[in-house]
């Protein structure tokens, strides 16, 4: 019998949760709420947003006081994330009931990496290489830039974020991977490992690049890097009309759905 159960997989993935540098987290006895940097926004990714909630109080009450925060930041609405983990269980239906409309949805999946990495049929103009220096490290992060529709990083911003790629690479706690299609960078994505679980995170492939298999390669040298380094499940939030299909034809299984739903304060 597997170890990994549905209940361990899903806390697993509440344990995934993107803090990037400049963030402000607000860690309170029933939710998280996080205000993410200018840097890291991009045209659909809210400023505030709560990943999580479980709350023994009324919905209303958390809704409340999680909008006054957002309201000091002074921000116009939240983001807020639902699960079949998030309580009390009529949060969503009290989202709805006060205008919030849902923009998002991921699945969550998971695939054991014992019993093998899967054949993704990798085309063979498509190379891949582990960001390990700088030239890797501009190149993943024009991709991510233009990929997400971000805003172009300050050099400084860079330089924090490269030494901290290179610490994280040091004791192999996260990495990046670069895909190229001839001499053209043109997908990235990374992974975190917390333990036995590779947390697979931040892919994007250029636009005019997709569906040329840069997206496999990302995710085929991903799983390869985390089972050579000891992770034994591999899981990541994908979604439904992008990487979600690819993720399940890679063997990968659905655990279920995160919805997300905007609510203006």
């Amino acid at each position: 019998m597997s170890p990994w159960t549905p209940r361990r997989v899903l806390d697993a993935a509440i344990a995934m949760e993107w803090r990037p540098h400049g963030a402000i987290e607000v860690l309170a006895d029933d939710y998280r709420l996080i205000r993410y940097p200018d840097w890291a926004l991009d045209p659909v990714f809210p400023a505030a947003q709560v990943t999580r909630s479980r709350a023994g109080r009324s919905a209303d009450e958390v809704i409340d006081e999680v909008g006054a925060r957002v309201r000091r930041w002074g921000l116009h609405g939240v983001a807020w994330w639902i699960s079949s983990a998030t309580r009390p269980a009529d949060t969503e239906k009290t989202l709805c009931a006060r205008g919030g409309k849902q923009i998002d949805a991921v699945q969550i999946l998971a695939r054991e990496l014992s019993g093998g990495l899967p054949d993704l049929d990798v085309p063979a103009d498509v190379s891949v290489e582990l960001v390990a220096d700088e030239r890797t490290f501009h190149a993943a992060s024009m991709v991510t830039v233009r990929g997400w529709g971000r805003r172009e990083p300050t050099g400084a911003a860079l330089a924090c974020e490269f030494a901290e790629m290179t610490r994280n690479l040091s004791t192999w706690s996260s990495f990046r991977v670069l895909a190229m299609i001839g001499q053209e960078p043109v997908s990235s994505g990374g992974c975190t490992l917390r333990d036995e679980v590779a947390e697979l995170w931040g892919a994007v492939t250029l636009r005019e690049y997709r569906r040329r298999g840069s997206y496999r390669a990302v995710l085929a040298e991903r799983l390869r890097l985390a089972r050579e380094h000891g992770a034994a499940l591999a899981l990541v939030k994908g979604r439904v009309e992008t990487s979600g299909p690819i993720l399940l034809r890679a063997g990968f299984a659905d655990y279920g759905q995160e919805r997300c739903y905007w609510l203006s304060i």
